[in-house]
């Protein structure tokens, strides 16, 4: 995928550019290499990120993931890759630091507020 070309797929679940500029160090960080020696390209990496949360979102099965996403199998390889790295709690993480300062909130909420759960063996959850 050329870095001019890519598009969205035009779905609910795409990332806007504000959140890609957002994960996109996360993701891609600066000087990664692939095996072989071979460079990333940072948009295939938004481009499964983006069929990630098509999936996760609608449900379907991943071979019926639409052609207008990355081949099934790149995209299950990148959730496989992502989550053996532990990616997915500080995309999390820098997702919701981000909504609740735009939401003119703390960063993180207080363990005792509102929208922070006690389980009933009294640790905290959010």
């Amino acid at each position: 995928m050329d870095a001019k070309t890519y598009r969205p797929a035009g779905y609910d679940t795409d990332l806007s550019d504000a959140e890609w500029e957002l994960l996109k160090p996360l993701i891609y960080p600066a000087g990664a290499r692939r095996k072989r020696g071979r460079w990333r390209d940072p948009n295939s990496a938004r481009a499964c990120l983006d069929a990630i949360r098509y999936v996760l979102k609608t449900g379907c099965q991943w071979s019926m993931l639409p052609r207008e996403f990355a081949p099934k199998s790149t995209v299950h390889d990148a959730l496989a890759t992502w989550t053996e790295q532990g990616l997915w709690p500080r995309i999390n993480e820098a997702l919701r630091t981000k909504t609740r300062l735009l939401l003119k909130k703390t960063p993180c909420p207080a363990p005792l507020s509102s929208t922070a759960k006690v389980s009933k063996a009294g640790s905290f959850r959010l």
